[in-house]
């Protein structure tokens, strides 16, 4: 017993944490390592078509920076959105969010010019850089940034695959989070903290039941000014994504370091003409095992043998908690307006 309290002591003094294996320095995690491509590829962004926005030469000599010229603010982050089309699709949209955010379109990662390094493989160039909450380093203070892509218009997430570096110098972390209820709440999908906090590194398996099961990896985030790939499995629908800087969670601390994505694929079904709804139309997803229906309707769920087993007049949610995990269709019907959607209960 005294050894087993002597070895947890010294992995929290440390900064192990939750991980009591080995650092990991490798690139992270391999691009096909769970298996994605049972949907097709929809998504395939690597930010070359973005103008450039930075106030650097380029990508060795740190993040963008806001800074006074005399008294006007010269800003290095700005807030901007996009649409791209959904690969496949004749008119479904994934649309981007930016906040506080810096664009190089055909910049290397950090290491290229910062000290002759390589560039990972499978990370491109060109990435959108997401500001840190800094009041020390930059002349005028920068706000917390993020990135948030919609992918409601899909209709079933397998996975996605994306990359990330840093803007100078190694193990700078990165957090990627996922909302399955329209951006109302969002929960953490992968947290890869800087430095010493690399022991507290997850992910959380969303198909796994509600709350999701966290798995803790090892890996350090050393190659970061490399650039690193990650891989995620998601298996849902009404997706929404946000990245932003991996902060110290509650009770810790550490520094909080600004991220750059370079690359994001997206493997999913199609959008099928239900999703691409517009403002007039009932909106369907679920989220804590309950069916969300954006107003009052009849509805009425079955399962995947076409057995009805939930039916409710006037009502804008519907209960599954006893239900088993899986998929099941829901027919929604108002004064004026009818819908008929697959959902995924988990």
């Amino acid at each position: 017993m005294k050894a087993k309290i002597f070895t947890l002591m010294i992995a929290l003094i440390t900064g192990i944490g939750f991980s009591a294996n080995a650092q990991n320095f490798g690139t992270g995690v391999p691009w096909g390592t769970n298996g994605l491509g049972g949907s097709p590829l929809v998504l395939n962004e690597d930010f070359s078509g973005f103008p450039f926005f930075h106030t650097d030469e380029n990508p060795g000599q740190g993040n963008s920076e806001n800074s006074l010229d005399g008294e006007t603010v010269i800003y290095g982050y700005k807030d901007t959105t996009s649409e791209v089309p959904i690969l496949g699709s004749a008119s479904g949209k994934i649309s981007y969010t930016f906040r506080q955010c810096a664009f190089a379109p055909e910049w290397t990662v950090s290491a290229v010019p910062e000290t002759g390094g390589s560039q990972t493989l499978n990370v491109s160039n060109g990435f959108v850089e997401i500001s840190r909450f800094d009041t020390v380093y930059s002349e005028v203070p920068t706000a917390e940034g993020y990135f948030i892509v919609d992918l409601r218009q899909l209709e079933f997430v397998e996975g996605i695959q994306w990359t990330h570096s840093s803007t100078g110098g190694n193990k700078r972390g990165v957090m990627c989070e996922i909302s399955f209820d329209d951006g109302t709440t969002w929960d953490t999908l992968r947290y890869q903290p800087a430095g010493n906090l690399w022991g507290y590194s997850f992910t959380k398996d969303f198909s796994m039941g509600d709350p999701a099961p966290k798995t803790y990896n090892t890996f350090n985030c050393q190659p970061s000014a490399n650039g690193m790939t990650w891989e995620e499995l998601i298996l849902a629908e009404n997706v929404m994504l946000r990245f932003i800087d991996a902060r110290p969670l509650e009770g810790l601390s550490g520094t909080i370091q600004t991220a750059r994505i370079h690359d994001l694929k997206v493997y999913a079904d199609l959008p099928t003409s239900a999703n691409i709804i517009e403002q007039d139309e009932l909106k369907i997803y679920t989220a804590n095992k309950t069916i969300h229906i954006s107003e009052q309707a009849k509805v009425a769920v079955y399962n995947i043998s076409g057995a009805l087993v939930r039916q409710a007049n006037f009502t804008n949610t519907v209960s599954m908690n006893d239900m088993p995990n899986g998929i099941y269709l829901v027919k929604a019907q108002t004064e004026k307006l009818i819908r008929t959607a697959k959902v995924i209960v988990h």
